[in-house]
């Protein structure tokens, strides 16, 4: 798959159908992670790779009661060493990898990042030193999102200088 095609196509799916992933799909995602860029090479982050359906829906009341965590074959909890400079860039861009190749086989994804951070980090046994920043419900979309809307181009690009636009055939207005 073409990877704007990909981004172009990926949706925050918060409907699944129940279907476990199979194990050589679920270890490319996690190597998409683990090539994923980060400051320095650092590698600041862990990922807790939740399959047990009983500690998924024990998630639920944790992540502000989002029921279709409920559904999820799979949830991705991303931890990290709490203020440590450029992590939360390196979690996300993290998980835009597992998003996209999520996307590219066939899965859905939707990241969590509201949740109980004392609750989610004694549920999962995550250290003192450490805590959850992100989390990913994975898993196969029972239904599929139309586009959202989004900022035109001219909202958004500015040239060489805050406020200086430019037009470009390439910069479209799709959704």
């Amino acid at each position: 798959m073409d990877v704007m095609n990909a981004i172009r196509g990926r949706r925050s799916i918060r409907k699944f159908q129940y279907k476990e992933i199979p194990a050589k799909v679920l270890e490319e995602l996690l190597e998409a992670a683990r090539l994923a860029p980060s400051a320095g090479n650092r590698q600041a982050w862990e990922l807790i790779v939740i399959t047990d359906q009983n500690i998924i829906s024990n998630l639920v009341p944790i992540c502000k009661n989002q029921q279709f965590i409920n559904d999820s074959s799979v949830f991705l909890a991303a931890v990290t060493v709490p203020g440590q400079r450029w992590t939360m860039t390196d979690l996300t861009i993290m998980i835009d990898h597992v998003t996209l190749a999520a996307y590219e086989k066939g899965l859905g994804s939707c990241w969590i990042g509201a949740f109980d951070q004392d609750a989610i980090n004694q549920l999962l046994g995550v250290p003192e030193d450490r805590s959850v920043a992100i989390g990913l419900a994975l898993g196969y979309p029972a239904e599929y999102p139309s586009p959202r809307s989004r900022k035109s181009p001219q909202e958004l690009f500015h040239w060489n200088k805050y406020g200086q636009q430019k037009q470009s055939p390439i910069l479209r207005n799709d959704p």
